[in-house]
């Protein structure tokens, strides 16, 4: 059944019709609702290709999600896309994901041509590396707006993007350290190439002489307890340890139960993220939590043309067990 003949049976306009399913809040709600009523019982809905014809637009959002950057279960993302979907849901869009891992050819060939062909009105791109010079070739190419979610790529400034302030949440921490007695902080994990992580050791770096005389960084992965524990046992071992997110935290604290060390007693840690393995721990990590539900919403507004611009996101401090809560003498 098309929408000729459908406005037909209901006894009202193709543009009435059209406007109970778009725009319903341009519909008598009594009219609205016997539209609607008449559309369920006869298995009515538009036709969105002939929509797109007239509007110009598909009422979908492509997301571009890069498998590798944390493996298969990807807790991080999964929580993104949650958040996006939400944001979605009350914007009756639909959701495309476009699945690509940079380490497997066929997986960046398949992203080029689903970026060509998809039928949607913008792409999300998550974690963008400014170095991916395949995959953004391949979206510019869609002649779609692009936003970045979770960092920024500065050689497409008409891209928009959504991003943390890594200065602000890395500063609080480093004050929280000295006010509990801090002398030698340690920053530990960076995976390479994600621009979050290289941000967040440069933000340490940057920062940490401006209060400690003693401290240091070390951006090595894989993160492990085995790769971490010879940090913590030299014999310029930190005090604390800032993690780059909170599974190299966890590792930390893994590490320190290997050595014997006592925390918060003897080391503290601070993560990043606010995953529910931190809370669980025994202690539990403080961490702090990226607001994705509005960074989520930010960068769909963006996507669909209904915000300019955003500034950074303020992470959120959670207090744990694992950082003390006073200067101890």
């Amino acid at each position: 059944m098309n929408i000729i003949d459908f406005a037909k049976a209901a006894g009202v306009s193709t543009a009435t019709i059209s406007r109970a399913f778009h725009e319903p809040d341009k519909v008598r709600p009594q009219t609205r609702d016997r539209i609607l009523d008449l559309a369920a019982k006869l298995r009515y809905y538009p036709d969105p290709s002939g929509r797109a014809l007239v509007t110009g637009r598909h009422d979908a959002l492509g997301v571009v999600w890069p498998l590798e950057v944390e493996g298969t279960d990807a807790p991080f993302a999964q929580r993104i896309l949650a958040a996006l979907t939400q944001v979605l849901v009350r914007l009756d869009l639909d959701l495309l994901i476009c699945p690509v891992d940079r380490r497997v050819p066929a997986t960046m060939a398949h992203a080029r041509r689903t970026l060509m062909r998809s039928r949607c009105d913008a792409w999300v791109l998550l974690y963008p590396r400014r170095d991916d010079e395949e995959l953004l070739t391949s979206l510019g190419s869609s002649r779609k707006p692009v936003v970045c979610l979770m960092g920024s790529v500065p050689a497409r400034p008409d891209w928009r993007c959504v991003e943390l302030n890594q200065q602000g949440w890395m500063e609080d921490a480093l004050r929280r350290l000295s006010q509990t007695g801090t002398r030698h902080p340690m920053f530990i994990g960076q995976r390479p190439r994600e621009q979050d992580h290289a941000e967040r050791a440069q933000a340490f770096q940057r920062l940490a002489p401006q209060q400690f005389s003693n401290w240091s960084c070390r951006p090595i992965w894989p993160a492990t307890p085995e790769t971490i524990a010879p940090l913590l046992a030299a014999d310029s071992s930190p005090d604390a340890v800032i993690a780059v997110d909170d599974s190299v935290a966890l590792a930390t604290l893994s590490a320190c139960r290997t050595l014997g060390i006592s925390v918060p007693h003897q080391i503290q840690i601070i993560g990043m993220d606010d995953t529910p393995e931190a809370r669980a721990a025994s202690p539990s990590i403080a961490t702090f939590r990226q607001p994705l539900a509005a960074m989520a919403t930010a960068a769909v507004e963006l996507a669909m043309g209904k915000l300019d611009m955003t500034a950074p996101f303020e992470a959120e401090f959670i207090l744990g067990s694992s950082l003390r809560h006073r200067r101890e003498s």
